[in-house]
């Protein structure tokens, strides 16, 4: 009789591995969307594509178009069933799931697999109001997606927290520190301290906001960075993204009553502009995702008739594995890639790492 057995595999870089120069570069595929803003993009992490869907383009004419980019090239995916053309919508990946996720501008929910959008039924009562604005961002830890904020077309701005859990939203009623009500704000999830992390936005008091909140899956707490904070903006759900590998969000433009142009991280304690030798124009209402196979923050589009790709590569040196397993039964290969950044490519690199696993009888430890 076989029992299961796993080996676990943790291998350390050990060489002069100086961290790279963080950069935006500019890519310029052969085929690529129209120009757009207030589209929505997501990463589908499991077949390692970014998703766009819809937008405004340069005649201010809604779309409701599917395209996937792989890392190469952009391709458009022509489903036989789409949402309705909108722009100002949220999209987010369920890693749970497996599948992509749209809400909004209206009170629809829609999934995408890679092949087939599903509109996903929901009563009235089960989901939040009709509303623009409103940030968005998948909790992975709890397998939710949160919705907080907008511009409620009955309400104007609002202060609520929804949840979904991939049948219907649900209102967490029990919120009672929950940020100011405010639109156009930005959310992403940091999956290492398991925070949701909102960034700014605008309310109809103190206009353009640039504080910085954390809602942990019941509370809402306000963050007081160590030094300091990028100014005040609006931005969008999209705006802003988590790059586990570096354990960093990063922020990029916005609109503070013009075009923004600046980079920023935030750690968990503080945020940093970051100073890059190439920068992408000044923009709001674009899409950003983070690409973790390939280590690469991608953007696409925004307002001002834009149709430009770039890739951000921040500063550091790690490395990834694409298995974290390899069964003894049947053993296995284990790749691993180490991103040192373009200046310190095709350089020597000593790799060193250990081998630990389990089997009844059988201790293997220290290999």
């Amino acid at each position: 009789m076989k029992f299961p057995a796993l080996l676990f595999l943790s291998c350390l870089a050990i060489a002069d591995c100086p961290a790279q120069s963080p950069d935006w570069t500019l890519i310029q595929p052969a085929t690529s969307p129209s120009a757009r803003g207030s589209h929505a993009m997501a990463y589908d992490a499991d077949r390692k594509v970014t998703v766009l869907f819809g937008g405004s383009d340069t005649l201010n004419q809604l779309r409701n178009d599917t395209w996937e980019y792989d890392g190469k090239t952009w391709q458009e995916i022509k489903p036989a069933l789409s949402p309705s053309a909108r722009a100002g919508h949220m999209m987010v990946y369920d890693s749970t799931r497996k599948l992509t996720v749209l809400y909004g501008p209206g009170r629809d929910t829609w999934t995408w697999d890679g092949a087939v959008w599903t509109k996903i039924r929901i009563p009235a009562a089960q989901k939040p109001s009709l509303r623009n604005g409103a940030g968005m961002a998948f909790d992975e830890n709890r397998g939710r997606i949160v919705l907080f904020g907008g511009y409620d077309n009955l309400k104007g701005l609002v202060s609520d927290t929804w949840e979904f859990n991939g049948a219907v939203w649900g209102l967490m009623s029990s919120v009672t520190n929950a940020p100011p009500a405010r639109k156009n704000h930005a959310m992403a999830y940091d999956s290492i301290r398991k925070q949701i992390v909102l960034f700014g936005g605008s309310d109809n008091q103190t206009g353009y906001l640039n504080d910085t909140w954390e809602w942990n899956g019941i509370l809402w707490r306000p963050v007081t960075p160590a030094t300091t904070s990028p100014p005040a903006r609006q931005s969008s759900s999209g705006g802003m993204v988590y790059d586990k590998s570096r354990r960093r969000t990063l922020l990029y433009g916005g609109w503070n009553g013009g075009r923004v142009v600046d980079t920023w991280e935030y750690d968990g304690n503080d945020w940093s502009q970051i100073m890059t030798a190439t920068t992408p124009p000044a923009r709001n209402s674009h899409a950003l995702v983070h690409d973790a196979d390939r280590g690469r923050t991608i953007l696409f589009g925004g307002q001002g008739a834009l149709t430009d790709l770039w890739e951000y590569a921040g500063s550091s040196c790690y490395m990834t594995a694409d298995v974290a397993t390899i069964p003894i039964a049947t053993g296995g290969a284990q790749t691993l890639t180490l991103d040192t950044g373009p200046v310190h490519a095709n350089k020597p690199y000593w790799i060193f790492g250990s081998i630990t696993g389990t089997t009844p009888g059988i201790s293997v430890n220290g290999i």
